[in-house]
């Protein structure tokens, strides 16, 4: 999954937007939103999960698979 990350204008943070959470199980997807400043420091609250929807993720999958196709083409 992309994150989705954007810089405020005229300050030193950026807002973060369901960023990944690295885990040791993978069988939790953990996600956070909130604001990362320059120094790196994060104020975010953290969206858990887990379960079995393998048919969701296959699809997120699909779509990621199909825009790194579409900027390795246009890279070339």
């Amino acid at each position: 999954m992309h994150t989705m990350r954007f810089k405020i204008p005229g300050r030193d943070i950026q807002v973060r937007i369901v960023e990944r959470v690295m885990t040791n199980d993978p069988q939790y997807d953990i996600f956070d939103v909130g604001i990362e400043y320059q120094d790196g420091s994060i104020d975010s609250l953290v969206v858990p999960g887990s379960g079995s929807y393998k048919s969701a993720k296959a699809f997120v999958k699909r779509i990621d698979d199909k825009a790194q196709t579409k900027e390795s083409i246009a890279t070339v």
